[in-house]
């Protein structure tokens, strides 16, 4: 006689393989820690010549893949909107420069954050350190936007030590409550960034995102780190690179803390700076005359605040042992791809709600972990209401809008200082890469930093929509 099968015991076994899988697939999602520095000068690291000593971070470069042609927006705000979203800022008004303490705008509710998506695939989430991403209403703070915990400042350009922001007001937070903590902002992010770790039940993945606030103004160092480089005799350049090895120990508190764990091999690590560092410049701000930048981008012309190299290729390096080749990675990646390839490690994929929008990210794991050829041939740098950039291939086009009106080209692999502009000889590459910049900029939404600038402007607002090209 026949047996019938036992339909409970086959749903048992197909609950017991999916189970097995889910576990297989979980064990090979990575924590992941992404730690951004402000306005770090390309060459400042010290594996790139750099002055100011950076052992911790020398030796991720060393034991892992260098991202040598990492490119973000030219400002803070921008570069984490790109990062938290992965489609360009001005798809949603964010293009302009960053979000200041009165300002009444933040990233749009209808954009689905980075921290927002891990969720949902299981991950348990925590922000460190500086926002600017909003903070005019509670529905834009990092603990409403994704994040399971929030330890830092929402603004940025606070004071290092006291904690205030360009307008005196107390900027500090853990989660959604004021707090007063005493000691250097840094350094209280990565302790607090290590204590997390140590807390943390290793079986449940883990985002840690941490926005650290130097080498950023004011320039501002413990005295200990000052010591370091007192036959500097130009004070605040002493500053900057203190701070630079401020940086430098944070990041290896944060590194300690996950070996101490016994999971920083399960761990996806990348560093990287929110544009170039500030080179010398001088324009009308909230302080007056700024002449004080020192940081030093290397070959590359300008810095934060510039479509040239030096404001948007910046230092950046990516380590997972056992799953990223050690070396240098040469291949174009853009921060919006990095939104793309953590949600594909992450297994939480780029369509899991109703909120998805069509992203400009690419999945760029292959490039990162074995230096595969990159998939993008196209890159908009920025487009806003006065100017724009665009490469395709190794070229690149700047449009000034605003007067004196006028087109730049350059061939960034031939020339990565943009000394020689081919807008003259290479009539119909501006004509097809302004048109396609166009095609952009009709896609863009209007500024919402103009915007909330022109509703109402305070006495000591800064007005600056550019960068002193230093050469005409």
């Amino acid at each position: 006689m026949r047996r019938k099968p036992n339909i409970f015991r086959t749903c048992l076994l197909f609950v017991l393989a999916a189970i097995c899988l889910n576990l297989a697939q979980a064990a090979e999602r990575p924590h992941i820690v992404y730690i951004l520095a402000n306005d770090l000068g390309w060459k400042d690291v010290g594996y790139h010549g750099g002055q100011a000593l950076t052992p911790r971070l020398d030796a991720l470069a060393a034991t892992g893949a260098r991202l040598e042609k990492f490119y973000t927006l030219p400002n803070s705000t921008p570069t984490r909107a790109a990062l938290m979203t992965g489609r360009y800022p001005m798809r949603y008004g964010m293009q302009m420069l960053s979000i200041l303490p009165w300002s009444s705008f933040g990233i749009p509710l209808d954009e689905r954050l980075l921290p927002q998506a891990l969720k949902l695939a299981g991950y348990r989430t925590a922000a460190f350190g500086q926002w600017q991403l909003g903070h005019a209403s509670r529905d834009l703070l990092p603990t409403q936007r994704g994040f399971d915990y929030f330890y830092g400042s929402l603004d940025n350009g606070i004071d290092h030590f006291n904690k205030t922001d360009r307008i005196g007001k107390r900027d500090w937070r853990r989660g959604e409550k004021p707090i007063k903590e005493r000691g250097y902002a840094t350094t209280l992010i990565a302790r607090d960034a290590a204590a997390f770790i140590a807390e943390h039940d290793a079986s449940k993945p883990l985002f840690m995102y941490v926005s650290l606030p130097v080498p950023a103004v004011p320039l501002q160092a413990p005295r200990a780190l000052l010591e370091q480089y007192k036959d500097i005799e130009q004070p605040d350049r002493r500053s900057y690179y203190a701070m630079i090895s401020a940086l430098d120990a944070a990041v290896g508190t944060i590194v300690d803390a996950l070996k101490d764990k016994g999971i920083i091999n399960d761990v996806l690590l990348v560093v990287h700076s929110d544009n170039g560092g500030a080179v010398k410049n001088k324009f009308r701000s909230g302080d007056g005359d700024v002449s004080l930048q020192v940081a030093d981008n290397g070959p590359f012309r300008n810095g934060r605040g510039s479509f040239y190299e030096g404001g948007i290729r910046v230092v950046a390096l990516a380590v997972w042992p056992d799953h990223i080749s050690q070396g240098f990675v040469t291949e174009r990646i853009h921060v919006t791809d990095m939104y793309a390839t953590l949600l594909n490690l992450a297994g939480a994929g780029l369509s899991s709600d109703s909120q998805t929008k069509p992203i400009d990210g690419l999945d760029m794991w292959p490039v990162i972990a074995n230096g595969h050829p990159s998939p993008r041939n196209e890159m908009l740098i920025n487009v806003n209401e006065f100017r724009g950039a665009l490469t395709v291939d190794n070229w690149k086009l700047i449009v000034y809008a605003s007067l004196p009106s006028r087109i730049e080209l350059y061939n960034v692999a031939d020339d990565p200082s943009e000394e020689h502009d081919q807008s003259k000889r290479e009539p119909d590459r501006v004509r097809d890469m302004r048109n396609r910049l166009n095609e952009y900029a009709w896609e863009m939404k209007p500024s919402m930093y103009l915007e909330d600038l022109m509703r109402a402007r305070p006495y000591d607002t800064p007005i600056f929509f550019g960068e002193n090209p230093q050469r005409p």
